[in-house]
């Protein structure tokens, strides 16, 4: 998948569960998921800058998914305390989460092409691929980003309109 593609496959991921953290915790949290979720579905290709590094290689794989997720757990600590709460372990788990789902979305996304992935180099070198579509398919890349922007806006409208949305349970 191209940009376009990663940003809608993981918009399109997180989307269920921005009404379901704005309720059990806070909007303002499960808006930062979202933010999270989309920062993660291009991080990988950054790889494509950097000469010395091979594409599809260190940053598409399961450890760069944990590294990732564990930056994004202690962001989420520091941004929750000094924005919408204490964070807590709550904070780091989900950061965590969501930060390393958000990777092993990409990595899905990269799957499903010819080029495929080696998901736990170098401890394995299996190489996966579906090869269901070429990265460029503009139709594919722009259908997912078409979804993921709608199912994402449809999901912001139900945890804006939700009464309970961060309210106390009980």
């Amino acid at each position: 998948m191209y940009r376009d593609g990663h940003a809608g496959f993981n918009a399109l991921l997180y989307a269920p569960f921005l009404p379901v953290i704005s309720t059990g915790y806070s909007l303002e949290m499960a808006l930062w998921g979202a933010v999270l979720a989309l920062a993660a579905a291009t991080l990988p290709d950054f790889d494509q800058g950097l000469p010395w590094i091979d594409h599809r290689g260190p940053t598409h794989t399961v450890w760069f998914a944990l590294l990732v997720g564990l930056g994004a757990g202690v962001g989420t600590v520091l941004v929750a305390h000094t924005g919408f709460g204490s964070g807590g372990w709550f904070g780091f788990g989900f950061g965590f989460v969501v930060g390393t789902c958000g990777i092993l979305a990409h990595l899905a996304g990269d799957i499903v092409t010819p080029m495929g992935i080696s998901p736990f180099a170098p401890v394995s070198r299996v190489h996966v691929t579906l090869d269901w579509f070429k990265s460029k398919n503009e139709r594919i890349n722009r259908t997912v980003l078409l979804a993921g922007t709608v199912a994402l806006l449809v999901s912001l409208l139900l945890a804006i309109g939700d009464p309970t949305a961060g309210a106390p349970a009980g």
